[in-house]
């Protein structure tokens, strides 16, 4: 468990540290597609360092460091024939650890359910409506509040948005180049690992600048924001 919490805590320094090299020297420049790429490989990268293991050797001079080492490991008292060893607070199941580690789990599951009926909600949509190509895309024509958004190949339009104004065509050509970019890779590998690590706010501030990356097409036009639960500013 106390593992656990040092994982944690070596991905939230990992993750501050190269999200600070972004904010410093990244962030104002107009790299949109290298800063796109180098948020989501910190993200994933901070997920990985704490798990490398890099062997340092030492001289072996004594077996001195070697007895501490044990001795630090468990304290014991004689007690005349009998040896007591004291056990660890943190095995109790109401310590302050394992209040955390469960209190951890709870948030999670919320925000995993979370996910899932927004997922779900998408899937429900794909169902109760036809799904046409249209230039190349799965488009499906609407009437949800929310609309329009894309979600990998789908893009779920708004009917009252008319497709042959002016308006309707700049709107599905910031959709159709979401879709060429693949953005909804970059939404769900962020959704989910700020689903399992919510309490790294530094995955939630990367998956901000994400998508303030993806509301701009390179021709520098914004993109309209809309909601859609979880999966706000999905693509």
């Amino acid at each position: 468990m106390n593992a656990i919490l040092l994982y944690l805590a070596q991905v939230i320094v990992g993750s501050g540290i190269l999200y600070g090299y972004y904010h410093l020297v990244l962030r104002n420049r107009e790299f949109h597609e290298y800063n796109r790429f180098y948020l989501l490989s910190a993200a994933v990268i901070s997920l990985l360092l704490p798990l490398l293991q890099i062997p340092v050797y030492f001289e072996n001079t004594n077996d001195t460091s070697a007895q501490v080492l044990l001795g630090l490991q468990s304290i014991r008292w004689m007690e005349g024939d009998e040896v007591i060893v004291t056990t660890n607070a943190s095995s109790s199941l109401f310590s302050f650890s394992s209040i955390l580690y469960y209190s951890y789990i709870v948030v999670g599951a919320v925000l995993l359910i979370r996910l899932i009926v927004a997922l779900s909600k998408i899937k429900r949509l794909l169902n109760r409506h036809q799904v046409e190509k249209l230039e190349g895309v799965d488009f499906v024509n609407t009437e949800e509040p929310g609309t329009p958004f894309t979600f990998f190949r789908w893009l779920f339009w708004d009917r009252k948005i008319a497709l042959d104004s002016e308006h309707g065509k700049q709107v599905f050509r910031h959709e159709v180049f979401h879709i060429q970019q693949k953005h909804s890779w970059d939404v769900m590998v962020m959704e989910v690992l700020r689903t399992f690590f919510w309490i790294n706010p530094f995955y939630h501030v990367m998956k901000k600048n994400c998508v303030r990356y993806m509301n701009f097409s390179p021709i520098g036009l914004p993109l309209l924001s809309r909601k859609n639960g979880v999966m706000q500013n999905s693509c």
